[in-house]
């Protein structure tokens, strides 16, 4: 009864336009009223211990990272080193996009700052050469995502803190996925470019791509310093984000020399204007999950399940549909708080190694940033573009089934994500 409660006054509050922190907090405030005999401090208090963990001090400088990144000069950058590896096949503009956005998730490990960083430069240049508008949002958008699984990724940072796995770990395990998706975006660029007969980029010279090539690799390195760092035993998550920050700093100054003092109160500002968004959607929904534990609710589902089926593969399909309704009405981070301690125990059950489900719950509910109705990728790159997301939906679909196939891949090929954890973390 108490989460029928919590979930038809979270669902109502959000159909009138409430934050989702906001709308979290007082559905968990009516479940616990409802309850009976629980104090009303118990929100504040599970609040507080929501966001009192050392290791999610990596959100913030992970922001701050991509930020600093990304006014660095470094956004320009790897959009001429994705031009020297990809510009040249027919429909190159998509496949820099794609390759770009590869190349900005091992900086900034966030989808939106991906679609805004890579989507404000290459979505006018698509437009302006004979794409579709349709088209290159749909491109910007889903490529976008590969932002929360190829490392760093905030989300795995705050999964791994929701489920006391290996942040290390899952860092490893989303590397594979997240190349898979980019690929398997590709394939479909590479049948629509052609059907479409879009426009083929002029090919780089030698030169010019060896100086490209040597230019970009500084910029590559941050993900370089993050993974080795982390599975060497180096440094924590934490102070590897701390690293990245200082090292991309150093890179934005010294280096492009784009990056100025004068920007850094600004930088700072918005940062922790997203921060405060982040741990207060972290803070309500490690309440929410609480309330659930407390009540039994994660046990009551799990039985109710195991008692239809107990075949890995029908679970493991109804835990995917499952969290892809979920990633289209409800934000990653507050979905991975809220749903891991209800989900985790079922799939442990059924031999699922955290680190593996961690991937797949990331992929899952990556796949609702690009889609209707709180997809933040989607509404960021139709803003660039000028477009409603009505129009829209027709282009999404052959990537949406893409990152499906990858979905389904990643879900019943354990080795996939977990090679990588298993070889370099054991």
């Amino acid at each position: 009864m108490v989460g029928l409660i919590v979930f038809v006054i979270l669902i109502g509050l959000m159909l009138i336009n409430v934050p989702i922190a906001i709308g979290t907090a007082l559905a968990t405030l009516g479940g616990i009223i409802a309850v009976g005999d629980l104090p009303v401090m118990v929100l504040v208090q599970r609040m507080f211990v929501g966001i009192d963990t050392f290791t999610l001090i990596a959100v913030p400088l992970f922001i701050l990272t991509g930020r600093m990144m990304a006014l660095g000069g470094i956004t320009t950058d790897l959009i001429n080193l994705s031009r020297v590896l990809v510009g040249f096949m027919r429909g190159g503009l998509a496949y820099i996009n794609i390759v770009s956005s590869m190349f900005f998730a091992g900086i900034t490990g966030s989808a939106a700052s991906d679609t805004s960083s890579v989507g404000a430069i290459l979505i006018p240049a698509m437009v302006e050469k004979g794409y579709e508008k349709d088209f290159s949002v749909a491109v910007t958008a889903t490529s976008s995502t590969i932002g929360v699984m190829i490392p760093p990724s905030i989300p795995m940072v705050i999964y791994g803190v929701a489920s006391g796995s290996s942040i290390g770990r899952l860092f490893l395990g989303g590397f594979v996925p997240g190349v898979m998706v980019g690929l398997f975006l590709m394939a479909v660029t590479f049948v629509l470019a052609r059907k479409r007969n879009y426009p083929v980029e002029v090919r780089v010279p030698l030169s010019t791509a060896i100086i490209t090539v040597i230019k970009g690799i500084p910029a590559l390195m941050t993900i370089l310093i993050i993974i080795v760092g982390i599975v060497s035993g180096v440094f924590t998550p934490t102070e590897a984000a701390g690293i990245a920050a200082f090292y991309s700093f150093l890179l934005g100054t010294l280096y492009y020399k784009e990056l100025k003092l004068k920007h850094i109160p600004d930088i700072i500002v918005e940062v922790a204007t997203t921060t405060g968004m982040v741990a207060l959607m972290i803070a309500t929904a490690s309440a929410l999950g609480w309330l659930f534990a407390n009540q039994g609710i994660p046990q009551m589902i799990g039985n109710a399940l195991l008692s239809i089926t107990t075949n890995p593969v029908i679970i493991m399909l109804l835990v995917n549909l499952l969290l892809l309704f979920v990633g289209t009405w409800l934000d990653l981070s507050p979905a991975v708080i809220i749903f891991t301690p209800i989900l985790l125990p079922i799939v442990q059950q059924i031999g699922i190694d955290p680190v593996h489900f961690g991937v797949i719950m990331v992929v899952n509910l990556a796949i609702g940033l690009f889609t209707p109705p709180v997809g933040v990728c989607l509404f960021v790159s139709c803003g660039i573009a000028g477009i409603s997301i009505a129009k829209t939906v027709r282009a999404f679909i052959p990537f949406f089934v893409s990152m499906v196939l990858v979905l389904i891949l990643i879900t019943y090929i354990p080795q996939l994500v977990m090679f990588l954890p298993n070889l370099l973390m054991p």
